[in-house]
């Protein structure tokens, strides 16, 4: 054997096994970042108190704050409280347009409740014919919007990979979205990863498409 083709062979047996590792290395990487990220949330303040650093403590706290802020907005007293400190961060100019972008984006998304199809992934054909994008009905459109073109619109945000907390809106015409059987979720993932996240179930029929 030449040493052209065992090198050949190495390259070949290291690409594969980079290949098999890609997905536990990534969640390894996501792990510790995460685990970084929220153990220096309280991790300085920590060793300013005590003294000394305690890995893995600021992480600990965060999480139990966490679940304590969700406990509290749970409940009515806790929710007039988190209202009265967004009412304040609105106020400051920078962080004002910052936290209304994000949090608009996060109730559309995740807080409405307020209809059956709010909230559900569809399809619709966009940028042009022929091309589908993944979309997620908001809300019906503006009645003026309907009035001006005499017709039932819907309003879709269009998400960006890998990014769907950002993206765009468009109005479409409701008989002109596919409704599509997927879970928000599920949706999300197949958005954010290019396509490579497929839903776990495919429906029983193909969907139908959402009348006027």
């Amino acid at each position: 054997m030449n040493s052209g083709f065992i090198w050949q062979k190495l390259s070949s047996y290291f690409l594969r096994g980079l290949i098999t590792l890609l997905p536990l290395l990534i969640t390894i990487w996501l792990l510790y970042f995460i685990f970084s990220f929220l153990d220096s949330i309280l991790g300085n303040f920590i060793t300013l108190m005590m003294g000394h650093p305690v890995p893995g403590l600021g992480f600990v706290i965060t999480i139990i704050l966490i679940l304590l802020v969700g406990f509290f907005a749970t409940y009515i007293i806790g929710a007039q409280i988190f209202k009265l400190g967004e009412e304040i961060l609105c106020r400051v100019p920078l962080i004002k347009s910052i936290y209304i972008s994000v949090k608009q984006i996060n109730d559309v998304l995740f807080m409405q409740k307020t209809a059956e199809d709010y909230r559900r992934a569809c399809l619709v054909e966009y940028p042009r014919k022929g091309i589908w994008s993944i979309g997620f009905i908001t809300s019906d459109a503006a009645a003026e919007i309907e009035a001006k073109v005499k017709e039932k619109m819907i309003n879709v945000f269009i998400p960006n990979t890998p990014t769907p907390a950002t993206g765009f809106l468009i109005i479409v015409p409701a008989r002109e979205i596919t409704l599509l059987e997927m879970k928000t979720e599920e949706a999300f993932k197949y958005v954010v990863s290019g396509g490579v996240l497929q839903p776990l179930a495919l429906p029983a029929e193909m969907p139908i498409k959402k009348e006027q």
